[in-house]
């Protein structure tokens, strides 16, 4: 069998990004760039002032000298005008400074006349240099600026900048569509009863759950019988991801052969999970137009080899270059027994401690059937093979099983 390296490299050799789509920005979160984006104006884009306070001449802004104000209220047709010698206009934070201004004399630092109404005069309390409190056009970006390089995936923070530039409309890789089903006369769905020694099919939305998280779009086709397979099989291998769950030998293998699935991996080295027969469906072209996966229909080994294997190619064919980018170095705080010739991939939860080190410990959990103790599981520690025995204060890696932290964004 594979090690765990091994099998994901074969499968992400023959990932190809998909097709490149426009998508509203709005739409666009979470997508990975097919093109670079650009920067078509500078930003902010014109001279602005800093803060409250009049914009001057700073040569004029003498202390002890009065300045006659001037200016017109925002949003009239006249706002454009200019400060002369011994003049100041009146702006608030963000306001274009005026033609023939080069500072922001301070509210703080300014004593209007008295008198009722706006006052016509004002007198400088502190000087002021040229510059000062005044925000330059293009301070912060200047217009072709690259703002983000293809493969980049689009977050949330993101999409002030890139609507103040234009880019309404990026050009992203689409999501991959993901094909689950489940096969066996003795499941049913999630919402039916299970009877007369039938069980419910949990590993189906332990499958669909992360797979939506990552970007890509669901295509349930829940519990297929045995005898139905060869029609659910091909309209599952429309989708550019398949994964069906059902037992290793039999009906499924021979049903994925007449399809004309082509085996690239058969078993890795994974506890647990090991079950695992990855391939692919090659078009006319020769170009790999479906991944398969076939697993055990337990929710605890699917979600394992989903997370290691199949997120990592879900971001791939997204466009993201770094498909394992979310795996994380940890202290591992528990004891585990020595691993056999299987990568072990133990449900712990993590925590971080008062120096900031991410620190992961084990759940009580008591086998790939525990579904109650492997609820309480943040992250799997991945415990290499022919390794250990584990006794605590190991570097290890783990992969958490959603958002780390917990309370941040996807």
């Amino acid at each position: 069998m594979l090690s765990l390296a091994e099998a994901r490299a074969r499968i992400l050799e023959r990932a190809e990004p998909g097709e490149a789509i426009e998508v509203a920005l709005a739409e666009a979160i979470g997508l990975v760039l097919a093109e670079p984006l650009v920067a078509d104006v500078d930003l902010p884009p014109f001279d602005r002032a800093a803060l409250d306070g009049y914009a001057v001449r700073a040569e004029d802004a003498r202390p002890g000298a009065r300045l006659r104000v001037v200016g017109v209220e925002r949003g009239s047709e006249d706002e454009a005008f200019e400060v002369e010698r011994e003049e100041a206009a009146r702006v608030t934070a963000g306001d274009p400074m005026p033609v023939g201004s080069d500072a922001v004399l301070r509210t703080e630092d300014s004593r209007p006349e008295p008198g009722l109404g706006p006052p016509k005069l004002v007198e400088v309390l502190r000087p002021v240099e040229p510059g000062q409190n005044v925000v330059r056009r293009g301070y912060y970006l200047r217009s072709g600026t690259e703002l983000a390089p293809a493969g980049t995936p689009l977050r949330l923070p993101m999409v002030g900048l890139l609507a103040s530039q234009a880019c309404v409309h990026p050009v992203c890789y689409r999501r991959v569509r993901v094909a689950v089903l489940a096969v066996g006369d003795h499941l049913v769905n999630p919402g039916e009863e299970p009877v007369m020694h039938r069980e419910r099919n949990a590993a189906g939305p332990t499958i669909v759950a992360p797979c939506l998280r990552w970007g890509a779009t669901a295509h349930d086709l829940g519990t297929v019988s045995e005898e139905g397979i060869d029609a659910a099989l091909s309209r599952a291998l429309t989708a550019p991801v398949v994964v069906i769950l059902g037992p290793p030998s039999g009906i499924v293998p021979y049903a994925l052969s007449r399809a004309g699935v082509e085996t690239v991996v058969s078993g890795i080295s994974l506890h647990p999970g090991k079950r695992l027969t990855y391939g692919v469906l090659r078009g006319a072209s020769g170009r790999v137009e479906s991944h398969v996966f076939h697993l055990p229909s337990s929710p605890i080994a699917a979600l394992t080899v989903v997370s290691l294997l199949i997120g990592p190619l879900i971001k791939r064919l997204q466009g993201e270059t770094d498909p394992c980018s979310d795996f994380l170095r940890a202290v591992w705080d528990g004891t585990h027994r020595p691993t056999d010739d299987r990568l072990w991939a133990v449900p712990s939860t993590l925590a971080e401690d008062d120096q900031g080190v991410l620190r992961a410990s084990p759940i009580d959990y008591r086998g790939k059937d525990d579904l109650l103790g492997f609820a309480k599981a943040e992250a799997l520690a991945l415990l290499p093979p022919r390794s250990g025995p584990w006794l605590g204060g190991e570097v290890i890696e783990v992969v958490p099983l959603g958002p780390w932290p917990a309370s941040g964004l996807a």
